[in-house]
């Protein structure tokens, strides 16, 4: 019965790693009714952010914002998450030390904070 699971789930996980190799996952692509992120934001996540923040990126930074799966957030969802991402990158905290470390070409520039924050700002949605 072990031997039969252990290969049951070994031929699961087989499947399901040649489905994300095969379907690469776009950070914004589709129609949740949310707002797409705009391209002068989406090449500083690409910079800094996407490694961890897009499938099969890090879960823990997946459970606090997911780039693959932005298109499907609500409005006020993505407001909230872009509000969240100037304040880490504002206070230094995104990337996250380590990251920057070992890629430092992935360190912010108080210009593209401002523009994440201006970004960020514009997501304000009111209540119907």
């Amino acid at each position: 019965m072990t031997k039969l699971l252990s290969i049951a789930f070994a031929a699961i996980s087989v499947l399901f790693f040649t489905t994300l190799i095969i379907s690469p996952v776009s950070a914004q692509k589709g129609n949740g009714g949310g707002k797409p992120i705009p391209d002068g934001v989406m090449k500083i996540a690409e910079k800094s952010c996407v490694k961890c923040h897009t499938l099969p990126g890090n879960g823990m930074a997946l459970m606090h914002v997911n780039l693959s799966n932005w298109d499907k957030y609500s409005p006020e969802k993505q407001a909230t998450k872009a509000k969240a991402m100037c304040n880490m990158v504002t206070k230094d905290r995104m990337p996250p030390k380590r990251f920057r470390k070992n890629n430092p070409e992935s360190v912010l520039t108080n210009k593209e904070i401002k523009t994440i924050c201006n970004w960020a700002q514009s997501l304000r949605v009111t209540k119907k």
